[in-house]
């Protein structure tokens, strides 16, 4: 954390560098994408670092909506300066992307605005945009700080928004769970969000004690649900008096929650009752937790620091439009055109938290199984 101490001087300092800077440059900042809790954070701490060292920034309001409708106006620190504790993002955002159609009237948006670099704050529609900068000659630096509660961006092990997302499912979790125990029997069918990545799906399961979790990554079937059904009444017949499923929204196209639920209440119907629970869009909400506020500083302070040293260049390629993540233990500037990911599927092609996904399965093993040291699937009894 002693690297971190610059930026809090930095941060907290609440005047700007008196007169102009002898190569002043402008920061053009916009949000793609769904909100993520703790972007706020991200643009307030670019935003200050810039005036402190005598340049500024130039917000876009609603995203690309905001770039094709030339609504953007530049963003003074003192504005900005309580924007760590909200949710969301103040200065809007959408989910409408750079494509080949607009392309044109978004350069002309960055000439008119006078931008000599850009930041784009989101999930997967900020990497179709960035890729589509790439194919254009945009002509300058564009840097995309991973913010979405999916956290399905490539080339970094975290986004913005996803730990705030993940304290409000297992705030929610919690409080089902103590539902579902006091009332004696009952399993509760949680939808979780994370389009067609599993993470929150298999965090929250982890955290909060799941008995199961269903993800798109690892497709389930009808025996998966039988005999996960079969286990959570071996653990109830073994004095365990709740059950909780995490299942990600788009982890089966057939088994949707009302399905899901529908088969556990028939399949349990002598030993507990089922409950269906859709969490929705408090995930996208709730104030920033400190991790998603540092992440966004940290990330947005790495950026600007690259910022200063590319701008000495006169030419720019595609390999100056970047994603910069959390990879391990460092921050790393990682070319969009060269990472790997499904486009379609909007997801990328390796995920380091799939590994712990059989955990929650060993962790869910009735009391007796795990006396036994028996393994999940002998664990359950109607299971072959």
């Amino acid at each position: 954390f002693s690297k971190k101490v610059d930026l809090c001087r930095i941060l907290s300092v609440t005047k700007t560098k008196e007169g102009k800077c002898e190569k002043a440059f402008n920061i053009g900042v916009a949000g793609v994408g769904a909100p993520a809790s703790g972007v706020n954070a991200g643009i307030r701490a670019i935003t200050k670092v810039a005036a402190f060292h005598g340049h500024h920034v130039t917000v876009f309001h609603e995203g690309v909506d905001g770039m094709l409708k030339d609504n953007y106006d530049v963003l003074l620190p003192e504005t900005c300066e309580l924007w760590s504790m909200y949710g969301g993002n103040v200065i809007g955002s959408s989910r409408t992307t750079i494509s080949d159609g607009n392309v044109g009237r978004v350069k002309d948006a960055f000439a008119k605005s006078g931008i000599h670099c850009l930041v784009l704050f989101g999930g997967f529609e900020s990497v179709e945009s960035c890729l589509t900068l790439g194919r254009h000659n945009i002509g300058m630096p564009v840097y995309l700080i991973p913010s979405t509660i999916s956290n399905n961006v490539p080339g970094s092990d975290f986004s913005i928004g996803c730990d705030t997302a993940l304290n409000s499912i297992i705030w929610a979790v919690d409080s089902i769970k103590q539902s579902a125990a006091s009332t004696r029997k009952r399993v509760f069918i949680v939808e979780v969000m994370g389009g067609n990545s599993g993470y929150l799906a298999v965090l929250s399961g982890l955290a909060s004690g799941a008995d199961a979790v269903y993800i798109p990554e690892e497709p389930v079937n009808i025996d998966t649900l039988q005999c996960d059904a079969y286990r959570v009444m071996d653990k109830i017949d073994q004095g365990v008096y709740r059950g909780i499923i995490i299942r990600n929204e788009n982890s089966s196209p057939q088994y949707k929650n009302d399905f899901v639920s529908a088969l556990y209440a028939e399949e349990g119907k002598d030993r507990f009752v089922t409950r269906s629970a859709v969490l929705g869009h408090i995930q996208q909400g709730y104030s920033p937790s400190p991790f998603d506020r540092c992440l966004a500083a940290q990330l947005a302070y790495k950026v600007y620091r690259d910022i200063e040293k590319k701008l000495i260049q006169t030419t720019f390629t595609s390999q100056d439009i970047v994603v910069v993540g959390i990879q391990g233990s460092t921050t790393a500037f990682s070319p969009v055109s060269t990472l790997d990911m499904d486009i379609k599927k909007r997801v990328p092609i390796t995920n380091w938290w799939i590994s712990l996904k059989p955990l929650i399965q060993i962790l869910a093993l009735p009391p007796r199984s795990r006396s036994e040291k028996v393994s999940a699937t002998e664990a359950c009894s109607h299971c072959t």
